[in-house]
């Protein structure tokens, strides 16, 4: 399979599995208001910082399974399950023997320590879950990757929903016992999968595991800061404001799926051909294709980005209670995100071994986000620590960039396409503006919708190259749409 029609299926699956998730936040919020959300909402938080303990371990397998370690892939990738079951296990003794009994009890999450604590059985799933996916897609299995993440969540939002609705479960407690469930559930299925293709094994003699550590090391602590500043904001109003208003924010402090899934995309499938641009000294190379996944990447999100912010409140009236109202500003805010989240950030310093960049990127950010949340929630309430977000992503932004240019001794214009970057927010955000602004009469702003969309497809068609022009049209004749040529 071409890497094109890898990233094409990898990212439409994602796509399919992150608006499952949605839906699923949506429906678990119909039948549990904020105060009651809230001990859901803190176990996913304290899952994410279990993961945290995790994450270069299993990121760290997509460059084991590559290049010169090829030969050797299925024992490095039972080397990473044996270590992430053996991180769950350290973490699970040490919330329970030090954490729960000795911190926890005197925060927020006091009164919920239950919940937290069973939620926290799903980080092992989710760690060899996630580990798992990326060795399939690491290895050209893509079909199989997708097609397990699409079944996992789908098999989540019908058990959830279906309890729910029929009054089974009644209780967050008995939400997150089958969640766990249904995670051990989707991790035999991957073990499966991995037995059956010939991609696990457990004779780890000869491997350079001291090696597989040091890496993941590297990416461990280089990752630890961008989780804190993904986490910051939630923490802070938390601390600030109360359960509830956490429980609200959390809900809403949601990146639309899509840009999360670009940068999957960009950075999984397209990890080995930045891998063998490295080892061969190739730089130009290296930028010329991460300029192209930006510009393929701003043709996706921006017009999303910008439709959401502008419209964020009718959103909220059709899809959430009205207890959940206040969140709407949150969700538009970090729907301008989509504007700053148009490539994988880090993936150039992954495939370089320079790990330090993403800490000093993720320093930088840190800085003006914490820096923002001290300021703007005091002076914005619930929206103000959303807004803090959006500045420490642009810093980390423009720290990146300065940076790989720098590294790749190429100008930041071989990097990032500047003028199309600017031209798809102008259409977008004249069009989708004008459309909020006459949104009174719907009918004319249903017709500004169409003609801004019509626009801004003809002018991101004119930015393919010629092959993914071709590849367009054939997609498009197999859909009945018939597609002109142009030169």
């Amino acid at each position: 399979m071409s890497k094109r029609n890898a990233a094409v299926i990898l990212y439409v699956a994602l796509l399919a599995a992150s608006a499952l998730q949605v839906l699923q936040s949506i429906v678990v919020a119909h039948f549990f208001d904020p105060e009651h959300l809230a001990p859901y909402r803190y176990g996913i938080l304290t899952a994410g910082f279990a993961y945290l303990f995790a994450t270069g371990l299993i990121e760290s397998v997509f460059y084991f399974i590559s290049g010169k370690y090829a030969a050797d892939a299925r024992r490095y990738v039972g080397n990473t399950l044996a270590g992430c079951v053996a991180i769950f296990l350290a973490l699970l003794l040490l919330f329970h023997l030090l954490v729960k009994p000795y911190l926890l009890v005197h925060t927020e999450l006091g009164p919920y320590l239950r919940e937290v604590g069973a939620y926290l059985l799903i980080a092992l799933f989710l760690f060899v879950n996630v580990a798992a996916h990326n060795v399939l897609v690491g290895t050209g299995r893509t079909g199989a990757a997708s097609g397990l993440r699409v079944f996992q969540y789908l098999l989540r939002i019908t058990a959830i929903a279906a309890t729910l609705f029929s009054g089974l479960i009644s209780s967050i407690y008995g939400l997150i016992v089958l969640i766990v469930f249904l995670e051990a559930f989707q991790t035999l299925l991957y073990g499966l999968v991995l037995l059956s293709g010939k991609l696990l094994s457990f004779r780890l003699r000869g491997i350079e595991a001291g090696a597989q550590y040091r890496y993941a090391l590297g990416l461990g602590i280089a990752g630890f800061i961008p989780f804190i500043n993904a986490s910051l904001d939630k923490i802070m109003i938390s601390a600030f404001l109360g359960a509830s208003s956490f429980a609200i924010y959390s809900v809403s402090a949601i990146e639309l799926p899509i840009a999360g899934i670009l940068m999957s995309v960009f950075g999984s499938v397209l990890f080995s051909t930045y891998v063998g641009y490295a080892e061969g000294g190739d730089h130009p190379s290296m930028a010329a294709l991460w300029r192209k996944c930006s510009t393929y990447g701003m043709i996706a999100i921006v017009p999303a980005g910008i439709l959401v912010f502008l419209f964020s409140d009718v959103l909220y009236r059709l899809i959430l209670p009205d207890a959940y109202f206040e969140g709407h500003r949150v969700l538009g805010i970090y729907a301008l995100l989509l504007l700053l989240r148009f490539n994988s950030p880090d993936v150039l310093a992954r495939a370089l071994n320079r790990n330090a960049v993403i800490v000093q990127a993720a320093a930088a950010m840190l800085i003006v986000n914490v820096a923002g949340n001290l300021v703007f929630i005091k002076a914005f309430g619930l929206w103000g620590a959303a807004l803090a977000n959006l500045c420490g992503t642009a810093a980390g932004w423009i720290y990146y960039l300065a940076r790989y240019a720098r590294l790749l001794k190429q100008p930041a214009s071989a990097l990032l396409p500047w003028k199309p970057y600017v031209l798809l927010i102008a259409i977008s955000a004249v069009f989708f503006g004008a459309a909020r602004w006459t949104f009174d009469n719907i009918w004319i702003s249903i017709a500004l919708i169409l003609l801004g969309g019509a626009a801004y497809l003809c002018y991101a068609f004119s930015l393919l190259e010629k092959q993914e022009k071709e590849y367009v049209r054939g997609w498009a004749r197999r859909m009945g749409i018939p597609l002109q040529k142009t030169s």
